[in-house]
């Protein structure tokens, strides 16, 4: 069975997942996030690969949500080098281009360069490879759009610009889905974390005792994002990040004080801490 993606070939989603299943790995593309959780979660695809945070952007919403909604597990993650381009049709020239299509995310990305630019309107798409597609087929001479070297090779576009980031240590973290848990085990030199989302009683100090049950087991904690709960006015579930494997005995201890504490909870998935890689970029 196939890795689905969000958005059009030569999107960093497709170059992340080429760097996690290797260039064996059978891929497809979808028009939109909701899509990929869809096919995981019936089963139309093995795996699934959506962007969960970006070191300059910040965090995807809407992926943090779906994870909820949706049922599905982590089973890996991967941290890809982002680097950003003006793309445009090979006609067009700097001083024509009044318009830059791409993804939101992209778009705040190159904040600093937009900045410099003030005639360029900015335009949101629904992704970055979608923008690179719409620029060309809509034959737009005075558009250009921000996305990888790899849409620029594949749609056959010329490069205005390169590596237009703010932050050239620029990376957005990719989580691999599944229908169910990790089930391979976990090799004992690689680290390993877990990822889980809870609400809490309403208590006095109920969220620094929620954090505490980890500093008193020595677990460290690598990210927490919170997220309103719909249709409860202002009531948040927390998403935690956590060192460990959830079967772990200090983990699971935990975990379990943890759930004394809380109204809702559950586990995400315990999977390799992802490495950090720079696309590589293929001439199909």
């Amino acid at each position: 069975m196939s890795t689905v993606f969000a958005g059009e070939k030569g999107s960093f989603a497709e170059l992340a997942a080429r760097e996690y299943f290797g260039k064996s790995g059978r891929l497809r593309n979808v028009a939109s996030f909701d899509d990929v959780f869809r096919e995981v979660r019936d089963g139309t695809s093995r795996y699934g690969i959506v962007p969960i945070e970006n070191t300059r952007a910040g965090s995807v919403h809407r992926n943090y949500d779906l994870l909820l909604e949706s049922g599905c597990c982590i089973v890996g993650e991967l941290y890809l080098k982002i680097g950003q381009y003006l793309i445009v049709n090979k006609e067009t020239t700097l001083r024509r281009v009044r318009r830059v299509y791409s993804h939101p995310q992209a778009l705040s990305q190159c904040r600093h360069f937009l900045e410099r630019h003030p005639a360029m309107t900015q335009c949101e798409t629904i992704n970055t490879a979608g923008a690179v597609k719409k620029v060309k087929e809509e034959k737009l001479l005075d558009a250009a759009a921000i996305a990888s070297m790899q849409a620029a090779i594949d749609f056959d576009m010329k490069i205005l610009a390169e590596n237009i980031q703010d932050d050239k240590n620029n990376m957005t973290r990719f989580l691999v889905l599944s229908r169910g848990p990790c089930t391979r085990k976990m090799r004992l030199d690689v680290p390993v974390k877990t990822s889980i989302v809870f609400s809490m009683k309403n208590m006095p100090g109920a969220l620094f005792k929620s954090l505490a049950v980890f500093s008193l087991r020595e677990i460290d904690l690598y990210k927490i994002e919170s997220r309103p709960t719909f249709g409860q006015g202002f009531q948040y579930l927390f998403y935690l990040d956590f060192e460990g494997d959830v079967l772990a005995e200090k983990q699971k201890n935990a975990l379990q004080h943890l759930q004394e504490m809380t109204t809702f909870y559950r586990c995400l998935g315990s999977y390799p801490v992802g490495r950090t890689v720079a696309p590589a970029y293929l001439k199909r």
